[in-house]
């Protein structure tokens, strides 16, 4: 019977200890010692609300980085300056483009000009992408959600100002040896 009774008791105390997991320990300690539980249960009951209230994930603490558990990319990103030509000119290759494929033409004139200052290209040679992909970019936005003739002429002026600022990229021009042809 005895053996019962402590049994009970640590049960009630788990029961209270369960409910108040919300409530910082100290409250927690508080409570259940007011409860009238034994010590020995209050000890295990506050020791088990000090190991599980360290479980959660703090949603309000402070990021290390902006990328950090919440960053995505999108799927149509560019790997490299010249897939941003690749991809706007299979873009354009559609002769009626959707709202989706719009879109990604914006995203991908409006990206321009970072992934280019992202290479090794002077500062002289990545100016002039950024000046063709803000001209760009507001005629397509005041074209509102069309692509006109015009537009699309100029997309495609972007991919060739695009492809010849790629070739010019160090890592990607040829490497010359001594005694080679």
């Amino acid at each position: 019977m005895m053996q019962f009774a402590a049994f009970l008791n640590v049960l009630a105390a788990l029961a209270l200890a369960a409910v108040l997991l919300a409530k910082t320990a100290a409250n927690a300690v508080r409570l259940i010692q007011r409860s009238g539980v034994q010590l020995s249960c209050q000890a295990f009951c506050a020791a088990l609300m000090l190991l599980l209230s360290g479980c959660g994930v703090d949603e309000s603490a402070s990021k290390t980085s902006h990328f950090e558990h919440d960053h995505v990319v999108a799927s149509h990103w560019p790997n490299d300056l010249a897939d941003i030509a690749a991809k706007l000119r299979k873009r354009l290759s559609i002769p009626e483009p959707n709202t989706e494929s719009l879109a990604e033409i914006e995203d991908l004139v409006s990206w321009t000009a970072e992934v280019a200052a992202d290479t090794n290209l002077p500062e002289s040679e990545w100016v002039p992408l950024y000046e063709a992909s803000k001209s760009t970019m507001a005629n397509l936005r005041s074209a509102k959600g069309r692509l006109t003739p015009e537009n699309r002429k100029q997309v495609e002026s972007l991919c060739d100002l695009i492809t010849q600022a790629a070739g010019r990229i160090p890592e990607h021009m040829p490497i010359l040896v001594r005694g080679e042809t």
